[in-house]
């Protein structure tokens, strides 16, 4: 709704003008009525006015010197009309020229207001578009931590409160599957429907609401900019506030709602910090299956380790990763696991004790600028082979883990290890009938074994084993069109091994057996070779 103040010092022009209309129909919403230019100021400076109907010539303060007086002293942008009499025309081509958006003569017509209605409507709806998309790509850039003094000087003009402490990422959740369900237009309305609602929710504050920007995708839901102001309105602390929002929220859609809230910063310049971390507390979230709706980095930080363990031998650890030292790796994780068994902690306190190393290695991501270099981090951490660790795994296991942590660290660091893909993707061309595996293939080139699938997926869009498959199944339907080899000769020939897995992915891939497949396709190449033959004959 346009919210609108009736400014003239006559009441029956005030009341006369409410009730010409249905204002509501319109897009519009009359919040209050002024007598004089003073009292109209005061209103404006307390609410969110967007569009003023003032009357020209007042006593005190005329409409000309109220609109002077906004114009230079509220930042915000007020929209102005001007109510004049046919004496006072001159008035109004004076009032044009400072911007004003129309003018209308007294006594209002219906018909003459219904015009302007509708056209200021549209002309503000197109604004707030434009104004929108432009603010939505400063917010981009400073959030991803790339912006410049132009965009942080934009923001400011749109931001209610610029003392920004933490973002917050409120999601749908993405494991349900009634929203999963939904497909990706569906989840998109849904996103903007939220916005809108978020934004109605923030009153003044609707533009510390933006839209999600996860650059990992599937994820869906809107970001907020928290400020003290926003909720010490309300007289609620923070906690209080999130979780009576993620309340009313899941209230209003039938889906859902996981709110995750941001590591806290000092200025907003620093957002990108607070933005980067919702994936630390997602990614832990997820690991610990927590029940709460609203996770918090800073309840991530609570955790120590355990009395059983000392500090030291952690931080040793922790440093011995950063720099890929496996030897002093297996000294201190060694030492760590030594003095879990022998102390007297339970389950609980072990695995407190473990995720607070892991949420150590997690601070870690925070060192990359590379964006997509963070979420493979996170994504490697988060595997189930960890989850595992935290429940049964031995010391050598556990040591094992953060050595291949370490490894993967230092090569995702370095831009030159991903040439090793080039001599990888050569290997399998050669020996793709052979048994291979990202470990063995790992090993072979002295490369991280997740860092190589993660690469495949990111230069195929497929998994390393899916890759392998469709190599094979191309080379097979060679030696089918080719060859008169029996079935399970080809299978063998192409590294299936058993014909009977080879024909399930061949099946999988073309929609018909390897049989089917040559019997077709040399029929139709038959055809072809007649009608070339033919062609020749008639020239």
């Amino acid at each position: 709704m346009i919210k609108v103040l009736l400014v003239d010092d006559e009441q029956f022009i005030r009341q006369g003008l409410k009730q010409l209309v249905d204002w509501g129909k319109y897009g519009y919403q009359v919040l209050a009525e002024a007598e004089n230019g003073m009292d109209a100021i005061h209103i404006l400076e307390e609410t969110d006015v967007d569009l003023v109907f003032v009357d020209i010539k007042m006593p005190g303060m005329t409409g000309m010197e109220l609109i002077s007086y906004v114009q230079k002293n509220l930042s915000r942008q007020i929209r102005f009309i001007i109510l004049t009499g046919y004496a006072e025309f001159q008035y109004a081509r004076k009032a044009l020229q400072m911007n004003v958006l129309d003018y209308m003569l007294k006594p209002v017509q219906e018909e003459e207001l219904i015009r302007i209605l509708t056209k200021v409507n549209h002309d503000y709806r197109q604004e707030q578009q434009e104004r929108q998309q432009k603010y939505d790509f400063h917010i981009a850039r400073l959030l991803l931590g790339k912006f410049s003094s132009e965009d942080l000087e934009q923001i400011k003009k749109y931001l209610t409160d610029t003392r920004v402490e933490k973002y917050v990422s409120i999601e749908f959740d993405r494991n349900q599957k009634e929203f999963a369900a939904l497909g990706h237009s569906g989840q998109m309305e849904q996103q903007q429907d939220l916005i809108r609602y978020l934004q109605g929710m923030m009153g003044r504050f609707a533009y510390h609401v933006i839209p999600i920007i996860e650059t990992e995708g599937e994820v869906f839901g809107a970001g907020l900019l928290l400020t003290k102001g926003i909720y010490e309105g309300s007289h609620l602390l923070e906690e209080e506030f999130l979780e009576n929002l993620q309340k009313r929220v899941t209230q209003h859609f039938p889906y859902r709602i996981q709110v995750y809230v941001g590591q806290q910063i000092e200025k907003l310049e620093q957002l990108s910090k607070s933005f980067f971390s919702i994936r630390v507390v997602r990614c832990l979230h997820g690991l610990g299956q927590e029940e709460s709706q609203v996770q918090n980095y800073k309840e991530f930080r609570h955790p120590k380790s355990s009395m059983g363990i000392r500090e030291a031998d952690v931080e040793a650890l922790l440093e011995a990763v950063k720099n890929n030292q496996i030897s002093e790796i297996q000294n201190f994780a060694g030492r760590i696991f030594d003095q879990i068994r022998s102390s007297d902690m339970n389950l609980e306190m072990v695995s407190a004790s473990i995720y607070h190393i892991l949420y150590r290695l997690m601070e870690m991501v925070q060192e990359f600028d590379d964006q997509t270099n963070q979420q493979e981090i996170l994504e490697y951490i988060g595997k189930e082979s960890f989850n595992k660790l935290v429940l049964t795994g031995s010391t050598e296991e556990i040591t094992e883990f953060f050595s291949g942590y370490a490894g993967y660290l230092a090569q995702v660091r370095t831009q030159e290890s991903r040439k090793v893909l080039d001599k990888v993707d050569d290997y399998v061309m050669e020996h793709y009938m052979e048994k291979m595996s990202l470990k063995s293939l790992g090993e072979m080139f002295y490369v991280n074994n997740v860092y190589l699938g993660q690469l495949y997926k990111k230069k195929y869009g497929i998994a390393f084993r899916d890759y392998l498959n469709n190599l094979r199944i191309e080379k097979a339907q060679e030696l089918l069109l080719h060859t008169n080899l029996r079935i399970y000769a080809i299978a063998q020939q192409v590294g299936f091994g058993k014909a009977e897995y080879f024909i399930n992915k061949f099946v999988q891939a073309n929609q018909m057996t390897p049989n089917q497949y040559r019997i077709r396709n040399r029929k139709q190449g038959k055809e072809e070779n007649l009608q070339n033959t033919g062609k020749r004959g008639g020239s």
